[in-house]
């Protein structure tokens, strides 16, 4: 499917997803619950709470230059819940970009889509099983794969005072796009955990690795490690999470950037 389609579906989904999760009825009424509870939801990636997130990150010494890259990834994540117990939770990521290496570029990325099925929000376990699909919608050549992706994804995350804990798995291949370009086959492990510190303060690290199929043996691993520290605060009736994180790489391709900064702002809106 040509680009310009791809952008087209992709704004699409992503209108009726914001429109159908937004009118969705609350997974519980919610009273005022303070900084700290809303910063131990937030902790567990499969918790009851609809959010839209930005993530601001500068990409840096990437390429055989040295060069700084930057990306704006728009996040809203959606959590419908089920009568039964059971939830069904949408994430999205939507980057821009701004690359200079292999070529310039500036625009958006690709869209990617993760739903997942929860079969009990109650307990003080969540799995979440579901699959990660990409969407071709880069604008140029430079800020994505050019291909349709898709494969299996499950999410694991055991809450606690004051520690949660987790892990994500996935795997995508790509099954269309353009023929010109590789192949997509990656595997992705993600483990995370965070520390509530009191006040709305925590503090977490996760492992960010990815496998490459497709590359060469001795550059097909990814490996970079987030160290994170964020608040909750009121905004506007509700609460929003203000965050920071220092990544380096402890394994990455010669060409992958070795390290990163990323500033973060998650707006609960329910």
């Amino acid at each position: 499917m040509p680009g310009r389609c791809a952008l087209r579906l992709a704004a699409g989904l992503l209108a009726t997803s914001l429109a159908a999760f937004g009118s969705a009825a609350p997974a519980r009424e919610r009273a005022e619950t303070g900084v700290e509870a809303v910063a131990a939801e937030l902790a567990n990636p499969l918790a009851p709470v609809t959010s839209a997130s930005v993530q601001y990150r500068t990409e840096l010494r990437v390429g055989p230059g040295d060069a700084t890259h930057h990306a704006l990834r728009v996040q809203p994540s959606f959590f419908v819940p089920r009568p039964d117990g059971a939830a069904f939770l949408l994430r999205t990521i939507l980057p821009l970009r701004s690359v200079s290496w292999p070529s310039g570029a500036r625009g958006l990325g690709d869209l990617t889509l993760v739903p997942y099925y929860v079969p009990d929000t109650t307990a003080s376990t969540f799995v979440g099983w579901g699959a990660a699909i990409n969407l071709p919608t880069a604008t140029d050549d430079a800020l994505g794969a050019g291909k349709w992706s898709a494969g299996p994804a499950v999410l694991f995350a055991r809450t606690g005072q004051p520690v949660t804990w987790g892990g994500l798995a996935q795997h995508v291949r790509s099954f269309a796009g353009d023929d010109a370009r590789a192949r997509v086959n990656v595997t992705t492990v993600q483990p995370f955990a965070t520390r509530l510190l009191g006040d709305g303060w925590s503090a977490g690290v996760n492992v960010e690795a990815t496998y490459n199929w497709e590359l060469p043996s001795g550059s097909r691993w990814t490996v970079p490690v987030a160290v994170a520290v964020s608040r909750v605060v009121p905004l506007w009736g509700s609460y929003v999470n203000l965050g920071a994180a220092a990544v380096g790489y402890v394994e990455r391709p010669s060409f992958a950037p070795s390290a990163e900064l990323r500033l973060s702002a998650q707006y609960v809106i329910r």
